[in-house]
């Protein structure tokens, strides 16, 4: 007779394809048959059993961020660094991995428990070559595993600067310390300036506080123009087998925000205006979130479903009546009064929002290791099933919710994310969406897709990388808080830091890279870049389309840290735009596909 599990795991591949052919009844049969299988996967069966192995002796072993032949094979200044970097760094305490670990002696042995370790700790960001490998099986049956791990330089130092073509500038400086004392403590302070004010902060996070788990976090930023306050206390899944989770987090902010306008609208001047037009409003908000998701498949084999509820509690507030003119983007000045007016985006989402949500999560358990995708030399852990993350609930005046304009309302938020294969490289597609519908003026939608083939060919340390990357983004009766951006820091560097805004948006990146063999001081991959980038946003009722778009081309430098916690690739370029308005445009970024 077939194991209720095996019964199981047949059955999650037809409930894929029934929610794909059948949305909304789809789900709920889905939700009705994953109901039983809580059931079944909690029978008192030793379900997933690979056989009467067990887990053995289980060695740590932690090496130095450089290892003593590396110290000893060089001379001079470097030297002298590298036993700088062993002497002060602290090395990863061996309590705090043996906490990471999915499995302990004694317990029935999972190779994919094995495999699942790595990808955890790397996921810690401040450790390196890692491997979790069965070494050797005794006699009576014990598995013997050997977990290795190289430490990262944990302090990172951060310094950035940027200048937009119109002068905006942004800078930031920072100091944190991602593993304290080697206990995975972090703790951090800066300080900096963008386009609205000035500002320093301080943050810390601690995993698995108490044995519960428990991750603990806090931020506090103090603005020129108000200030930042978040805490969060939870419990993740830290592993896919995990039951449950659980967490509460509270915020509050002030400050200004660029609030986009359309420029074919009752502040604007021109329609046919290529720059977006915006204006620096004052918003306070503040919100408290509480959610919970349990595991309803089977612990060890399947795809990965969760399902759970949520409460967000909102409090948002721009007041546009304190004056009675406001000086926008184009330095004329206006009076805001129409934003107020009944069934308009902006008078929507002022007040209080109650929004209770059912969530459903889920995730395959095919990973693929690589290099040179996201970042730049490390080994990343890319996931080849399609995952997806789904809330929706209700969000009317009968919840005692006072924004929108009456009525019964409902809202829904996606994300969704597939890699695949495709010839020499991977082929990523993540779409991300919005939406609410009910009464006369409550509804809006708002959702982004990316694309990229992402691939490299040649020799293995110093290949070609090409990346092929677009973005399609689409909105109706959108704030201006949520337009659709497009500038420096979002695909095209010789705009300004939000050139372009609106509820239509098309973007698009080729670029081709060479990596050197070698690393800059043993710390860094550097490579070069030559690229081409286009794109365009707009409000539906402005002038102008995707024939107006932008197109730049651009050459410049890579450099990955592979000794550092830090492993986010630094582009330096310098971008000119091929209608001549604009170039050579120096930007230097650590952030987004392209």
């Amino acid at each position: 007779m077939m194991p209720l599990q095996s019964v199981w795991s047949r059955l999650d591949g037809f409930m894929t394809q029934w929610v794909c052919q059948n949305g909304r009844s789809g789900v709920l049969f889905v939700c009705f048959v994953m109901t039983v299988g809580l059931l079944v996967s909690h029978a008192p069966l030793a379900y997933g059993q690979s056989g009467p192995l067990v887990v053995g002796e289980i060695e740590i072993i932690r090496n130095s961020i450089f290892s003593e032949a590396e110290t000893d094979s060089t001379f001079g200044a470097l030297a002298l660094v590298r036993r700088t970097m062993n002497n002060l760094h602290v090395n990863t305490r061996e309590y705090v991995i043996r906490k990471e670990l999915l499995f302990t002696g004694g317990e029935l042995y999972r190779p994919a428990l094995l495999d699942e370790t790595e990808r955890n700790l790397r996921e810690l960001g401040f450790l390196n070559q890692i491997r979790v490998t069965a070494v050797d099986t005794t006699a009576d049956g014990r598995v013997n595993v050997r977990v290795e791990v190289r430490d990262s330089w944990s302090l990172k130092t951060n310094l950035t600067y940027s200048r937009s073509a119109s002068g905006d500038t942004r800078w930031n400086v920072s100091l944190s310390e991602v593993n304290f004392l080697g206990q995975a403590l972090t703790m951090g302070a800066g300080m900096g300036a963008d386009e609205n004010s000035s500002f320093h902060s301080v943050w810390f996070r601690k995993r698995r506080v108490t044995k519960a788990g428990l991750e603990v976090g806090v931020d506090y930023s103090q603005r020129e123009d108000g200030h930042y306050r978040n805490i969060f206390i939870s419990r993740p899944f830290y592993a896919l087998g995990d039951r449950l989770s659980l967490e509460t987090r509270a915020w509050d902010s002030l400050g200004d925000v660029r609030y986009f306008l359309s420029n074919a609208g009752p502040a604007g001047a021109d329609p046919t205006a290529e720059e977006s037009l915006y204006v620096l409003l004052p918003k306070h908000q503040k919100q408290l979130e509480i959610s919970s998701l349990v595991r309803l498949s089977p612990q060890n084999e399947g795809r990965v479903w969760r399902l759970g509820v949520g409460l967000e509690i909102k409090d948002s507030e721009m007041d546009v009546g304190r004056q009675s003119g406001w000086v926008l983007s184009d330095d004329r000045e206006v009076s805001l009064d129409y934003l107020t007016e009944p069934y308009d985006p902006f008078a929507r989402e002022q007040g209080v929002t109650v929004y209770p949500f059912i969530w459903l999560r889920t995730q395959g358990r095919t990973w693929t290791e690589a290099n040179y995708v996201l970042q730049y030399g490390p080994t990343e852990d890319i996931p080849m099933d399609w995952s997806l993350s789904l809330k929706s609930g209700p969000t009317g005046s009968s919840l005692g919710s006072t924004t929108g304009f009456g009525g019964s309302s409902w809202r829904s938020e996606l994300v969704a994310t597939k890699w695949m294969g495709l010839g020499p490289g991977l082929l990523m597609v993540q779409g991300f969406g919005e939406g609410q519908w009910g009464a006369e003026g409550n509804g809006y939608h708002r959702f982004n897709m990316h694309s990229g083939w992402l691939f490299s060919t040649g020799a293995e340390r110093s290949p070609w990388l090409t990346r092929l990357i677009a973005e399609v983004g689409h909105g109706e009766n959108l704030t201006g808080e949520k337009a659709l951006l497009l500038g420096l820091n979002r695909g095209l560097r010789t705009l300004d830091f939000d050139g372009m805004a609106g509820d239509r948006l098309v973007r698009w990146n080729v670029e081709q890279g060479k990596v050197m063999p070698w690393e800059v001081l043993g710390m860094a991959h550097l490579g070069f870049a030559a690229f081409y980038s286009g794109g365009c946003a707009w409000w539906d009722d402005e002038s102008r389309s995707l024939q107006d778009a932008r197109h730049e081309v651009g050459l410049g430098l890579r450099l990955g840290p592979t000794r550092s916690a830090n492993a986010l690739t630094s582009k330096l370029d310098l971008s000119w735009a091929l209608d001549g308005s604009r170039g050579p445009v120096f930007t230097a970024a650590t952030r987004g596909f392209f």
